[in-house]
């Protein structure tokens, strides 16, 4: 009878231990990444962001629509090693000039096994503090990506921006 008791007993421990391991491993799976994207604005020399479309009515940027292409650095400084690019649009939609819509892709080229992978974010921007993107997807080793970024102004200068991201996210293979 004793043994008889015993396969539900182990099987009931067996399933507690699985069940501890794959929550452990959701933990340990969000991946981390930080580095910061250098920006230089339109009309300056070697401009990464342009100015596509814009209405111009009033002194609102209510409309306007940027498409960048600028460098993903993995030091503020802008001699720091290069590790990819950041390309997308900027949709300026929000009446009150507070923030608005972006569409990235971070290509990353020098980054380690990640070089030749890609994420996908949208999401909306806000001028005036820290911001918060989903991360919708990705490619090569970051296929099926999910997660979220945050990101803030580090510096800002006449002609150029700093901004630091921080991104979070699990991939679901």
């Amino acid at each position: 009878m004793a043994s008889a008791c015993c396969p539900p007993l182990l099987l009931a421990l067996l399933l507690l231990c699985c069940g501890a391991a794959s929550s452990a491993a959701d933990h340990h799976g969000l991946i981390h990444l930080h580095f910061y994207f250098h920006e230089v604005e339109a009309g300056a020399p070697n401009a990464t962001v342009v100015n596509v479309a814009s209405l111009h009515r009033n002194s609102s940027t209510f409309g306007d629509v940027n498409v960048f292409d600028n460098d993903l650095r993995e030091g503020p400084n802008p001699a720091s090693r290069l590790i990819g690019r950041a390309q997308g649009i900027g949709v300026h939609a929000s009446l009150d000039d507070s923030g608005g819509f972006t569409a990235i892709d971070f290509v990353f080229s020098d980054y380690g096994e990640l070089s030749g992978s890609t994420l996908s974010t949208q999401g909306h921007f806000t001028v005036s503090g820290p911001s918060e993107r989903s991360i919708v997807g990705g490619t090569g080793k970051l296929r099926f990506a999910r997660g979220y970024l945050t990101s803030r102004l580090l510096s800002s200068t006449g002609n150029s921006i700093v901004v630091v991201f921080d991104m979070y996210f699990t991939l679901a293979h």
